[in-house]
């Protein structure tokens, strides 16, 4: 198992993870929950090499992984429940 991998496997512990290498040196990564839930992205050489870059995937990988589950709020609940009026602004 890569290194690159390993590091995948403990942050998805819920998922078999898998990796294969791309030519232009990033990886395929795929997640298999069971139940032939299975869950792929492509993550470029530049975002696996990159801190801040890769902290972004590792969230938004998260991220889709929640949405698919059906674990984000609903919109009505990330919405304000209270409306104001646009400021308006006059000259002198």
């Amino acid at each position: 198992m890569s290194l690159i991998q390993e590091k995948f496997s403990s942050l998805f512990s819920n998922f078999a993870v898998t990796t294969q290498e791309r030519p232009d040196g990033g990886i395929l990564l795929t997640l298999d929950g069971g139940e032939g839930k299975v869950f792929k992205r492509s993550i470029s050489y530049q975002q696996l090499h990159n801190g801040d870059q890769l902290s972004w995937v590792i969230s938004a990988i998260r991220r889709d992984l929640a949405e698919q589950a059906s674990e984000l709020p609903q919109i009505s609940m990330l919405q304000s429940q209270q409306r104001f009026a646009l400021p308006t602004y006059h000259t002198l």
